[in-house]
């Protein structure tokens, strides 16, 4: 009974319920004005304190410093608006499940100069304009996904007709899925996943109105890429280009008859 109370004081319970968990780390040295950065996102590496998080998310802000600071929603200008506040000593963290959609701005009171931002958005994420980089670049989707990362960079590698998934920052959540909801017309027949060239065996498809729903499990927390293989990719020529490249053909079909019939008057 003694051992198990000492465990959950030793370590920190997570709530079990919130869809993702991210830690923004207070550096060693962030309560100096002038220090290189004043915040460690351990989702995307970002150092300003920004975060964007689905709803039901929640956020762990750990101080690694040598001294406390606050987590106080608001800003310097107007002051706290009363949503959330937490004095933090070093070594202690601070954690906040959001529930709401919309912007948090926050800061530290002691030191007004270290400033941040929580953007809570509903449902998944958008990557827009996936396939410009493929053939004339005038065929293009977008991608949504929902995943406790961030996603970088898309490309599409038409030679092997599979896109490739850039991943951004590390994370620590017990849900390592990711969801993409790829149209039918950017690629088609998926059979194969790997994770930084690994072959993976945990990926499920389903086909819903043109929509392919792409779900890959087990998704090693410190990955940088995913590439997704299909038998078909985005189209090598957009409409328009398909149009120009016909009637060039047709026009010079004609104009090849044309020479032809001249040459043979003039022989004849």
């Amino acid at each position: 009974m003694v051992f198990t109370l000492m465990i959950f004081l030793l370590f920190p319970i997570y709530d079990a319920y919130s869809e993702s968990q991210y830690d923004i780390n207070i550096p060693s040295g962030s309560s100096d004005k002038n220090a290189p950065f004043h915040w460690s996102s351990e989702k995307d590496g970002d150092a300003t304190g920004f975060i964007e998080i689905i709803v039901g998310d929640t956020i762990f802000w750990k101080n690694a410093d040598s001294v406390s600071h606050t987590i106080t929603s608001g800003n310097p200008q107007t002051g706290p608006d009363g949503i959330f506040d937490s004095t933090i000593e070093p070594g202690k963290f601070f954690q906040r499940t959001f529930s709401e959609i919309g912007e948090f701005e926050y800061y530290c009171t002691i030191h007004p100069w270290r400033t941040g931002m929580v953007s809570v958005v509903s449902g998944y994420r958008t990557l827009s304009n996936v396939g410009m980089d493929a053939g004339d670049g005038t065929t293009f989707f977008d991608v949504e996904y929902k995943f406790n990362r961030l996603i970088n960079n898309v490309s599409v590698v038409e030679e092997s007709k599979s896109i490739v998934f850039e991943l951004k920052g590390n994370t620590f959540s017990d849900d390592n899925s990711l969801m993409l909801l790829l149209p039918s017309g950017l690629i088609n027949g998926i059979n194969s996943v790997t994770i930084d060239g690994v072959s993976s065996e945990t990926f499920s498809q389903e086909f819903e109105n043109d929509m392919i729903i792409l779900e890959i499990n087990d998704i090693p927390p410190n990955s940088k890429i995913i590439v997704v293989d299909g038998t078909t990719i985005v189209p090598e020529f957009g409409e328009i280009v398909l149009v120009i490249l016909t009637i060039s053909v047709f026009s010079l079909v004609v104009l090849s008859r044309k020479q032809n019939i001249g040459s043979m008057l003039r022989y004849n």
